[in-house]
């Protein structure tokens, strides 16, 4: 291979790089909700049961629940926690019931959490990509193949061993690398 070809392979290498990382990011994005985020999700999905929740989504929402219902209760005004009570119910009830369906269980599973310990440990499960029948496969999304795992790094002219980043010398048959490869 002349050194233009080089050259060439290894710019698409690195387009194919980017295009991996920048495919990845957009999958991943939605994946770790901030606190804002998580809430402001919730809450537009007041009363939506269908779909699924991720472990961050549900989380920080019920961790804005306590905070909320915390500092009501620290003000010592009864009237102001039961209303946070009711605003919040039924959006807690149905992340939960979205949480679920993101784990592959029904929404009734919510009822484990008369033996709340149970729940708990239920709702902290990963989130199942593949077979579950209340959320779409996400599993290829996330799929790597071999064509986005290639390197970059020239090889040795003579041996054809992989050249290392600041390397002069081939590690293999010892050839001196020249400025331009």
């Amino acid at each position: 291979m002349t050194g233009q070809g080089l050259i060439v392979e290894s710019f698409r290498c690195r387009v194919r790089k980017i295009a991996f990382l920048e495919n990845v990011q957009t999958v991943i994005k939605g994946l770790p909700m901030s606190f804002v985020e998580s809430v402001r999700t919730c809450l537009k999905k007041y009363a939506t049961f269908s779909g699924a929740a991720t472990r961050p989504e549900y989380w920080w929402f019920v961790l804005f629940s306590a905070l909320g219902g915390l500092v009501l209760a620290l003000a010592r005004v009864p009237a102001l926690r039961v209303l946070w009570f009711l605003v919040l119910f039924i959006p807690e009830l149905a992340v939960a019931v979205r949480r679920h369906h993101d784990a592959g269980r029904s929404g009734w599973w919510i009822f484990a959490s008369i033996i709340w310990p149970w729940e708990v440990v239920l709702l902290c499960y990963p989130s199942k990509l593949t077979g579950n029948k209340y959320v779409e496969d996400r599993s290829a999304q996330l799929s790597v193949t071999e064509a986005d795992l290639t390197s970059s790094s020239l090889p040795c002219p003579s041996c054809g061993k992989l050249r290392l980043p600041g390397q002069n010398y081939c590690m293999g048959c010892g050839a001196h690398f020249s400025d331009n490869q």
